[in-house]
Formats: structure tokens, C-alpha cells, sequence
């Protein structure tokens, strides 16, 4: 009776906390992506913000579109684990082609604990809540793990294609000289 109790009492705090926030989701979004701006290079921060065309800033339409489905899929009931690894695989993927280092390309996530704590304020600090809070952390810890994973991911991605890119162009130029030193062993030979 003990754990029905106990579930009864974290889905209670879920829901005070979902009435809580629910209305601060977009709010949340938007600042979330301004922090994601913000770990980009100052001249780029600005037009990953005024320019709102997505075939123009194609980053900056991939931020806030994965920032509205990471915070979405935080809030919701039943956590879609399909399409929050589609959100933090196309916010990291840009990232991890960018050369950010791991902990700046995947450190965001952990953002997200600080502007939900803000938005929750101390009046939402109470012993009903907390246990929904600690959850909507643990499920914000899993996200940056999905999310380093990713990263690993692509990063991986992108050093093979550049090993193969380097055995390309060294098989050609390997087969450039063997076709030069023919040659020169044909001529030597005719003479």
C-alpha cells in the first residue's frame, strides 16, 4: 500500500508541477534557445537570432525547433523516446560538426535544470513538489546523456568521412606516382 501511496503522491507532484509550468513552456523555450545562441561566437549569436528564414539560418531554425520538442517532451505524460533522440539529434548534430568541445556542445541540456528551477521560484519549492522536480531532473540528466551519446556519435561520423576522404586522396596520388615511376622506368628502358 506503501508504493501506491508513494505513486499516487509522485503523480500528484507531477501534475502540480505540469500546472506549474504548462504555461511557462514557451517561455522556458525561448530562453533556452537564447542560452544555446549564447555559446555561439558573438557575430554568429546575432544572426542565429534576428534571422528567422529557415533555408537563410538553417541552424537557427534546427534550434528552435529541437528546443521546442526537447521542452515538450520533457512535460509530457508518457516520455517519447523516439522523437526526443529526433530533438537532441538534430540540436547536437550541428553542434558536433561546429568543433564545439563535448562539455559546451552537450553542457546546454543541463540549462534547462537552472531555468526550470527559475521558473518554478521558491513558492514552487514545496515538499509536494519536489519529488516531480527531482523526476523533470533525472529526466533532464537522461536527455544530456542521450545527448553526449549523440555527439559521440557524430563525431565519429565525422572522422571516419574524413579517413576515408585522406585514403582517397592518398590512393590517388599513390596511384599518381606508381603511374609517374612506370613511366619513368619505360622510358629509362627505351633508352
Amino acid at each position: 500500500m506503501d508504493a501506491d501511496n508513494e505513486t499516487l503522491s509522485a503523480s500528484a507532484a507531477g501534475m502540480l508541477l505540469s500546472t506549474l509550468l504548462s504555461p511557462k513552456k514557451d517561455a522556458m523555450a525561448t530562453q533556452w534557445i537564447a542560452i544555446v545562441h549564447g555559446t555561439y561566437p558573438f557575430d554568429t549569436t546575432g544572426f542565429l537570432r534576428t534571422r528567422r528564414d529557415r533555408f537563410a539560418n538553417p541552424v537557427g531554425h534546427r534550434t528552435e525547433e529541437a528546443a521546442k520538442l526537447l521542452v515538450d517532451a520533457l512535460f509530457a505524460d508518457r516520455l517519447d523516446e523516439d522523437s526526443l533522440r529526433s530533438a537532441v539529434d538534430e540540436l547536437i548534430r550541428v553542434r558536433a560538426v561546429q568543433d564545439f568541445s563535448p562539455e559546451i556542445a552537450v553542457g546546454v541540456i543541463f540549462a534547462l535544470k537552472d531555468i526550470v528551477r527559475r521558473m518554478v521560484g521558491d513558492s514552487g519549492r514545496t515538499a509536494e513538489v519536489m519529488p516531480a522536480l527531482l523526476m523533470l531532473e533525472s529526466r533532464i540528466d537522461a536527455v544530456a546523456l542521450m545527448a553526449f551519446g549523440a555527439y559521440a556519435r557524430f563525431r565519429e561520423t565525422l572522422h571516419m568521412m574524413k579517413v576515408d576522404e585522406f585514403k582517397r586522396l592518398n590512393s590517388q596520388l599513390l596511384r599518381l606516382a606508381e603511374h609517374s615511376a612506370a613511366k619513368a622506368n619505360e622510358t629509362d628502358a627505351n633508352n
